[in-house]
Protein backbone atom coordinates (compact mmCIF):
# COMPACT_ATOMS: atom_id res chain seq x y z
CA UNK A 1 0.00 0.00 0.00
CA UNK A 2 3.10 2.46 0.70
CA UNK A 3 3.70 2.01 -3.31
CA UNK A 4 0.19 3.21 -3.98
CA UNK A 5 0.29 6.21 -1.20
CA UNK A 6 3.15 6.76 -2.98
CA UNK A 7 1.68 7.54 -6.71
CA UNK A 8 -1.17 8.97 -5.02
CA UNK A 9 1.04 11.66 -3.66
CA UNK A 10 2.69 11.94 -6.86
CA UNK A 11 -0.18 12.62 -8.64
CA UNK A 12 -1.31 15.11 -6.57
CA UNK A 13 2.10 16.92 -6.40
CA UNK A 14 1.90 16.80 -10.77
CA UNK A 15 -1.64 19.01 -10.70
CA UNK A 16 -0.65 22.42 -10.01
CA UNK A 17 -4.04 23.52 -8.76
CA UNK A 18 -3.37 21.57 -5.41
CA UNK A 19 -1.23 22.40 -2.19
CA UNK A 20 -0.42 18.46 -2.01
CA UNK A 21 1.95 19.61 1.34
CA UNK A 22 -1.69 20.28 3.26
CA UNK A 23 -2.86 16.75 3.01
CA UNK A 24 -1.97 13.93 4.19
CA UNK A 25 -2.60 10.67 2.01
CA UNK A 26 -3.45 6.67 3.31
CA UNK A 27 -4.38 3.70 1.34
CA UNK A 28 -5.75 0.58 2.67
CA UNK A 29 -7.37 -2.17 0.98
CA UNK A 30 -7.12 0.05 -2.27
CA UNK A 31 -9.28 2.67 -0.72
CA UNK A 32 -7.57 5.91 -0.59
CA UNK A 33 -8.32 8.84 2.66
CA UNK A 34 -7.43 12.35 2.15
CA UNK A 35 -7.19 14.54 5.20
CA UNK A 36 -6.48 17.53 5.82
CA UNK A 37 -7.20 21.58 5.39
CA UNK A 38 -6.96 23.12 1.54
CA UNK A 39 -8.80 26.67 0.96
CA UNK A 40 -11.38 26.36 -1.28
CA UNK A 41 -14.04 23.81 -2.43
CA UNK A 42 -12.72 23.01 -6.06
CA UNK A 43 -9.51 22.42 -4.24
CA UNK A 44 -10.67 19.27 -2.43
CA UNK A 45 -13.01 17.88 -5.07
CA UNK A 46 -9.58 17.82 -7.94
CA UNK A 47 -8.00 16.47 -4.96
CA UNK A 48 -10.30 13.44 -4.78
CA UNK A 49 -10.78 13.16 -8.81
CA UNK A 50 -6.90 13.06 -9.19
CA UNK A 51 -6.70 10.61 -6.87
CA UNK A 52 -9.36 8.08 -8.24
CA UNK A 53 -7.63 8.26 -11.55
CA UNK A 54 -4.76 6.63 -10.00
CA UNK A 55 -4.31 2.84 -11.11
CA UNK A 56 -4.95 0.46 -8.09
CA UNK A 57 -7.00 3.28 -5.92
CA UNK A 58 -11.04 1.29 -6.37
CA UNK A 59 -12.50 4.34 -4.20
CA UNK A 60 -11.53 7.33 -2.16
CA UNK A 61 -12.58 8.94 1.16
CA UNK A 62 -12.41 12.70 0.91
CA UNK A 63 -11.91 14.20 4.46
CA UNK A 64 -10.40 17.22 3.49
CA UNK A 65 -11.96 20.51 5.34
CA UNK A 66 -11.88 23.61 3.37
CA UNK A 67 -11.13 26.44 5.41
CA UNK A 68 -11.16 29.92 3.77
CA UNK A 69 -7.85 32.28 4.73
CA UNK A 70 -8.37 34.89 7.29
CA UNK A 71 -7.45 37.58 4.45
CA UNK A 72 -10.59 36.73 2.74
CA UNK A 73 -14.20 38.06 3.07
CA UNK A 74 -16.32 34.97 3.77
CA UNK A 75 -20.09 35.44 1.48
CA UNK A 76 -23.08 35.27 3.42
CA UNK A 77 -25.32 32.04 2.77
CA UNK A 78 -27.48 34.62 1.07
CA UNK A 79 -24.82 35.88 -0.88
CA UNK A 80 -23.94 32.04 -2.25
CA UNK A 81 -27.80 31.39 -3.14
CA UNK A 82 -27.80 34.92 -5.24
CA UNK A 83 -24.46 33.90 -7.12
CA UNK A 84 -25.67 30.25 -7.65
CA UNK A 85 -29.19 31.88 -9.34
CA UNK A 86 -27.26 34.30 -11.52
CA UNK A 87 -25.58 31.15 -12.79
CA UNK A 88 -28.29 29.43 -13.86
CA UNK A 89 -30.41 32.08 -15.42
CA UNK A 90 -27.43 33.07 -17.26
CA UNK A 91 -27.32 30.12 -18.55
CA UNK A 92 -29.83 29.23 -21.79
CA UNK A 93 -29.53 25.43 -21.35
CA UNK A 94 -31.03 25.03 -17.74
CA UNK A 95 -34.40 26.43 -16.52
CA UNK A 96 -33.18 27.92 -12.96
CA UNK A 97 -36.88 27.32 -12.25
CA UNK A 98 -35.88 23.77 -12.05
CA UNK A 99 -33.31 23.90 -9.18
CA UNK A 100 -34.02 24.51 -5.57
CA UNK A 101 -30.90 25.61 -4.03
CA UNK A 102 -30.26 25.60 0.09
CA UNK A 103 -27.53 26.89 1.51
CA UNK A 104 -26.35 26.95 5.24
CA UNK A 105 -23.56 27.53 6.42
CA UNK A 106 -21.58 27.54 2.98
CA UNK A 107 -22.93 23.50 2.75
CA UNK A 108 -25.42 23.65 -0.73
CA UNK A 109 -27.80 20.98 -1.15
CA UNK A 110 -28.94 21.10 -4.85
CA UNK A 111 -32.36 19.75 -5.57
CA UNK A 112 -35.09 19.76 -8.40
CA UNK A 113 -35.51 17.80 -11.62
CA UNK A 114 -33.74 17.78 -15.32
CA UNK A 115 -33.70 15.74 -18.19
CA UNK A 116 -30.02 14.75 -18.78
CA UNK A 117 -26.92 14.09 -16.66
CA UNK A 118 -25.04 16.58 -18.11
CA UNK A 119 -27.13 19.13 -16.82
CA UNK A 120 -26.91 17.94 -13.23
CA UNK A 121 -23.72 17.85 -13.14
CA UNK A 122 -22.84 21.18 -14.64
CA UNK A 123 -24.91 22.63 -12.04
CA UNK A 124 -23.00 20.92 -9.36
CA UNK A 125 -19.57 21.91 -11.24
CA UNK A 126 -21.14 25.37 -11.59
CA UNK A 127 -22.20 25.59 -7.74
CA UNK A 128 -18.25 24.30 -6.66
CA UNK A 129 -17.05 26.99 -8.32
CA UNK A 130 -18.67 29.81 -6.26
CA UNK A 131 -16.75 31.54 -3.72
CA UNK A 132 -17.91 30.66 -0.19
CA UNK A 133 -19.04 27.43 -0.91
CA UNK A 134 -17.73 24.51 1.44
CA UNK A 135 -19.84 21.35 0.15
CA UNK A 136 -21.88 20.16 -2.72
CA UNK A 137 -24.78 17.49 -2.23
CA UNK A 138 -26.31 16.65 -4.82
CA UNK A 139 -29.85 15.75 -5.12
CA UNK A 140 -31.14 16.58 -8.15
CA UNK A 141 -33.24 13.65 -10.36
CA UNK A 142 -32.76 12.99 -13.55
CA UNK A 143 -36.02 12.48 -15.81
CA UNK A 144 -35.06 12.01 -18.96
CA UNK A 145 -38.29 13.32 -21.79
CA UNK A 146 -38.22 10.76 -23.91
CA UNK A 147 -38.06 6.84 -22.17
CA UNK A 148 -35.38 5.36 -24.29
CA UNK A 149 -34.43 1.43 -23.52
CA UNK A 150 -31.54 0.43 -22.16
CA UNK A 151 -30.40 -1.45 -25.44
CA UNK A 152 -31.01 1.79 -27.44
CA UNK A 153 -28.74 3.44 -25.22
CA UNK A 154 -26.10 1.30 -24.95
CA UNK A 155 -25.99 0.97 -28.66
CA UNK A 156 -25.96 4.58 -28.68
CA UNK A 157 -22.46 4.21 -26.55
CA UNK A 158 -21.03 1.80 -28.64
CA UNK A 159 -21.41 3.35 -32.07
CA UNK A 160 -20.17 6.81 -30.40
CA UNK A 161 -16.93 5.24 -29.13
CA UNK A 162 -16.46 3.30 -32.10
CA UNK A 163 -17.01 6.56 -34.02
CA UNK A 164 -14.59 8.53 -31.36
CA UNK A 165 -11.05 8.84 -33.19
CA UNK A 166 -9.66 8.86 -29.64
CA UNK A 167 -11.20 5.53 -27.83
CA UNK A 168 -10.41 2.59 -28.53
CA UNK A 169 -13.80 1.24 -28.01
CA UNK A 170 -13.32 -2.54 -27.73
CA UNK A 171 -11.22 -1.92 -24.51
CA UNK A 172 -14.59 -0.44 -22.89
CA UNK A 173 -17.27 -2.30 -21.66
CA UNK A 174 -20.84 -1.45 -21.57
CA UNK A 175 -24.03 -2.23 -19.42
CA UNK A 176 -27.00 -0.15 -18.99
CA UNK A 177 -29.56 -1.28 -16.12
CA UNK A 178 -32.71 1.36 -15.52
CA UNK A 179 -30.35 4.13 -17.09
CA UNK A 180 -28.07 3.66 -15.35
CA UNK A 181 -24.52 2.94 -16.91
CA UNK A 182 -21.86 0.73 -15.81
CA UNK A 183 -18.43 1.26 -17.49
CA UNK A 184 -15.42 -1.05 -17.17
CA UNK A 185 -12.09 -2.14 -18.90
CA UNK A 186 -8.60 -0.13 -18.65
CA UNK A 187 -7.59 2.35 -21.19
CA UNK A 188 -4.16 3.55 -22.49
CA UNK A 189 -4.32 7.42 -21.18
CA UNK A 190 -6.21 10.06 -19.37
CA UNK A 191 -7.57 11.86 -22.74
CA UNK A 192 -9.27 8.35 -23.34
CA UNK A 193 -10.71 8.04 -20.30
CA UNK A 194 -11.61 11.40 -20.66
CA UNK A 195 -13.56 11.22 -24.14
CA UNK A 196 -15.20 7.81 -22.97
CA UNK A 197 -17.23 9.78 -19.89
CA UNK A 198 -17.70 12.63 -21.96
CA UNK A 199 -19.60 10.60 -24.16
CA UNK A 200 -21.60 9.20 -21.42
CA UNK A 201 -22.49 12.35 -20.11
CA UNK A 202 -24.15 13.81 -23.68
CA UNK A 203 -25.87 10.44 -24.36
CA UNK A 204 -29.93 10.58 -23.95
CA UNK A 205 -31.22 8.32 -21.35
CA UNK A 206 -28.81 7.99 -18.94
CA UNK A 207 -29.41 8.91 -15.49
CA UNK A 208 -26.25 8.27 -13.48
CA UNK A 209 -22.68 6.45 -13.93
CA UNK A 210 -20.97 3.74 -12.19
CA UNK A 211 -17.33 4.12 -13.65
CA UNK A 212 -15.15 1.16 -13.05
CA UNK A 213 -12.94 2.23 -15.74
CA UNK A 214 -8.94 1.84 -14.88
CA UNK A 215 -6.46 3.75 -17.27
CA UNK A 216 -2.77 2.80 -17.66
CA UNK A 217 -0.26 5.61 -15.47
CA UNK A 218 1.99 7.49 -18.37
CA UNK A 219 4.27 9.83 -16.08
CA UNK A 220 6.91 9.16 -14.24
CA UNK A 221 6.52 8.44 -10.76
CA UNK A 222 10.51 8.08 -9.76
Amino acid sequence: MKELEKMVRDRLTWDNTIDESQIEVSVNDEIATLKGCVSTYPEKITAEIETQLVPGIKSVVNDIEVKFMESNEIPSDQDVREAMFCLLEANSEIVSNDVQVSVNKGNVILEGVVDSYWKSEKIQKMTSQITGVLSVLNKISIIPKEKISDEDIAKNLIISMQNSVRIEASKVDVKVEDGIVTLSGTLLSMSEYDAVKEIVKLTKGVIDIKDNLKWILQYDTT
